[in-house]
């Protein structure tokens, strides 16, 4: 009674944790007062225009295959007025300002700018106000990077003759667009894919010319016509095709090897869960969709070049990776074989893919006691394609407070033990990185309450066990009981004439394997199948009476019966497959003798599996002997 009590006992304390464990579950509460980024107060204006000077101006383009085109700007300014100033414009073409997905602006120091988008209209542009962290003081200069990312920049040229071909048109500005005069050191570069063949470029005052690497090039230093650009590109005139405008150039390209290839990830659900016990694993859920003109074999994702137990499968298990060499940013290239067990990416088709990895938590965290700090990058893998609707959830797994966020998310939301921090975007960049640090207190309570479950767990059903086991009869009276019955003699004569039966066997294949050696002769081999098949067939009609009532006695050695008798049977089957398969080999019917091995090896492994699993029956008879 006092055991049962005590089962009952700890029973209802296992319960009552579970419960206490669940309160809180999946709520939903309001974000934490962080320290919001300030808005710069002082508005971008243009007085002073005429007295800042650009004397740096370095554009460095890519244009993707894939139909993106990111941009990387250097610019140097130097203010020349009486007063320091905090800001300046920087333009976009004013019919591609719905296209502009992502901007980003860093000081000298790599650290991140305030952009503000006020819809300010200058000329055909949208001008963007950037903002420094310091002031450039009078005569003062400083150096900013200005990034970005375009879609819908190409328009193309399909011809059908002699096979389907797209040619891809790309026009954009050759330098930025600037209020301000710039001079000095004034370059662009534009490159397209290495696959790619150029059909046609325009150069700027007599300035533009191609490399090797498919790097088209504008250097104002070696233009005969120009060493300067006026606030808006306005001197460049007519240098460039009209139809396009003073500020645009075309390149014209085909690419033979990724023709079109258009691709959308029209869905990124992204789930990097923090484990306190040292574990940073990553899932990423894509939806792509093929809006080109041709089937793709193929699509990549670059990863952290340090992830670990990286796999990527859809509904139907794990697909074909290749995963390449270190690229830039410590990424390294993942390319998924789409064709590989599965089939093409046809033209407006959608596929959907999964992609797991796990990352070394050591190089993510500071720990200082019970508080820690994860700094990581929320876009851990990125691609080469348009990314549109993206979600990313941070899961911190026995997460107590949180003390501190750069960022703030759209969302925190509670989850048993978990806090998640959920984060939404509707486009994103190839050249996007979203760094984000956490400060948080670990809750102990949550971190022992599992193997608390545990150790209950175990312990009930230990004790559950116990007392199931006290309450039976004596195994040695059931033992005794049981052996009163057991038909001692026909066990013995039963497990005798089977080994026997297995000994005249094993004597066969030997006799047969040195027969085919040439270390017995062909009649002694007769001789000995002879004799030993005659004694089977007699051992086989001596077992039958004896196997009878073995079968008779009880259920287990009936099921062990049954069992041999499958056994039997599956050794002959396995012998008549190895003759089978010598013969077609001896007429030429396999492709190749390594075939011939790789398939007679598996025969004879399962056939030797076979015979220790009679050897076990039998011995497993003999133990009701002792």
């Amino acid at each position: 009674m006092m055991k049962k009590n005590y089962i009952f006992l700890l029973s209802g304390l296992l319960f009552l944790v579970i419960i206490i464990s669940s309160i809180n579950t999946n709520s939903q509460f309001p974000l934490y007062n962080q320290q919001e980024i300030e808005t710069p107060k002082i508005a971008g204006s243009l007085e002073g225009a005429e007295n800042i000077l650009v004397t740096e101006l370095v554009r460095t383009g890519n244009v993707s295959g894939y139909g993106m085109v990111n941009i990387k700007d250097k610019i140097t300014i130097q203010n020349n007025n009486e007063n320091p100033i905090d800001s300046i414009f920087i333009g976009i073409p004013l019919r591609h300002s719905n296209d502009l997905i992502y901007y980003q602006a860093f000081g000298e120091n790599k650290n991140s700018l305030a952009i503000d988008r006020l819809n300010i209209i200058m000329k055909k542009f949208e001008m963007l106000i950037i903002y420094f962290d310091n002031p450039i003081l009078p005569y003062q200069s400083t150096t900013i990077y200005f990034f970005q990312s375009f879609k819908n920049l190409f328009t193309y040229n399909l011809f059908y003759e002699p096979d389907l071909q797209v040619h891809q048109n790309f026009t954009f500005t050759v330098w930025p667009i600037l209020p301000y005069r710039a001079e000095g050191y004034i370059y662009t570069s534009y490159k397209i894919p290495s696959t790619a063949e150029r059909l046609y470029f325009e150069r700027v005052g007599s300035t533009g010319n191609e490399d090797d690497t498919k790097t088209y090039r504008w250097d104002l230093s070696k233009s005969i016509k120009y060493d300067y650009l006026e606030p808006f590109l306005a001197n460049l005139e007519d240098a460039i095709d009209a139809r396009n405008g003073k500020e645009f150039i075309t390149i014209l390209f085909q690419d033979t090897v990724l023709k079109f290839a258009e691709i959308h990830v029209e869905e990124i659900n992204r789930e990097i869960r923090i484990s306190p016990w040292g574990m940073i694993s990553v899932k990423e859920d894509y939806l792509i969709q093929n809006h080109g003109y041709f089937n793709q074999r193929t699509v990549s994702v670059n990863i952290p070049n340090n992830a670990k137990n990286v796999e990527v499968f859809d509904d139907l298990g794990e697909l074909t990776i290749t995963i390449g060499n270190t690229i830039d940013n410590n990424r390294k290239k993942l390319e998924i074989n789409l064709v590989q067990n599965r089939a093409f990416l046809t033209p407006s088709s959608k596929v959907k893919l999964s992609l797991a990895y796990d990352l070394p938590f050591e190089e993510y965290f500071t720990a200082n006691w019970i508080q820690q700090s994860l700094k990581i990058n929320l876009i851990t893998s990125q691609f080469e394609y348009l990314g549109k609707k993206q979600t990313i959830n941070l899961i911190i797994e026995g997460c107590g407070s949180i003390e501190y966020l750069s960022t703030p998310p759209n969302a925190i939301k509670q989850s048993g033990s978990s806090k998640i921090l959920m984060f939404y975007s509707d486009y994103v960049s190839p050249i996007e990185d979203e760094f984000f640090l956490v400060t948080y207190t670990i809750d102990l309570f949550d971190l022992l309450l599992r193997p608390l479950l545990i150790m209950l767990a175990v312990a009930v059903l230990l004790s559950l066990y116990i007392l199931i086991t006290k309450s039976r009869k004596s195994e040695e009276e059931i033992l005794t009981f049981k052996k009163e019955f057991l038909p001692i003699s026909e066990i013995r004569e039963f497990c005798s004439l089977y080994e026997e039966k297995n000994a005249l066997t094993l004597e066969i294949r030997k006799a047969e394997e040195e027969t085919k050696r040439k270390k017995l002769a062909k009649k002694t081999y007769k001789n000995i199948l002879t004799k030993n098949s005659t004694k089977l067939e007699q051992i086989k009609e001596e077992i039958l009476p004896f196997k009878k009532i073995l079968a008779e006695t009880n259920e287990t050695f009936n099921n062990i019966i049954k069992k041999l008798d499958v056994l039997d049977a599956e050794r002959v089957s396995v012998d008549d497959s190895l003759n089978l398969l010598e013969s077609r080999y001896k007429r030429g019917r396999l492709p190749s003798k390594a075939a011939y091995e790789k398939l007679a090896n598996d025969f004879l492994n399962r056939r030797k599996k076979i015979d220790r699993t009679i050897d076990r029956y039998i011995q497993q008879l003999r133990s009701y002997l002792l």
